[in-house]
């Protein structure tokens, strides 16, 4: 499992964590230090599993006015058809409403997920102001999120 760095350029612990979601297919972290949400897959996911993942962070954005998601979805497989609609249709137009503004992502290391997730993200970038990285290291995800605007 992924763990940034210990220390931030801020000096505070990255360690300082709120678990919002821990079952055999996912984990949801809230990192308050740096105002960042932070998913991973333990394995393929959809329906109610997956859906439960994204409405959990989206009230974390609604609720503390956070806007920065790490998607690690390095263990996922291609979405169904269902499920791409329900995050497109349902869950962006109210991720966005909630003020999200960037998202690093980790994509699935299979060559379907990782197309499947490149279209989604495709999605988001050209109807959205969110900026997207695409990344392979996590360290270098979170970095770049913690980078970002530290506005909130």
């Amino acid at each position: 499992m992924f763990l940034p760095a210990v220390a931030n350029s801020q000096g505070a612990d990255m360690n300082n964590r709120v678990t919002l979601l821990d079952n055999e297919y996912a984990s949801l972290w809230y990192y308050p230090d740096d105002h960042i949400i932070h998913h991973q897959f333990h394995q393929p996911i959809a329906d109610d599993a997956f859906r439960s993942v994204l409405m959990a962070g989206l009230e974390l954005m609604r609720e503390e006015g956070v806007h920065k998601w790490l998607s690690d979805d390095r263990n996922n497989s291609i979405l169904s058809a269902e499920d791409s609609a329900w995050s497109q249709d349902y869950w962006l137009p109210r991720a966005l409403e909630a003020g999200w503004k960037y998202w690093a992502v980790l994509p699935p290391r299979k060559a379907r997920g990782r197309i499947n997730m490149e279209r989604l993200m495709e999605f988001v970038g050209l109807g959205t102001r969110v900026e997207i990285q695409l990344f392979s290291d996590p360290d270098a995800a979170w970095q770049w999120l913690k980078d970002q605007d530290r506005v909130t």
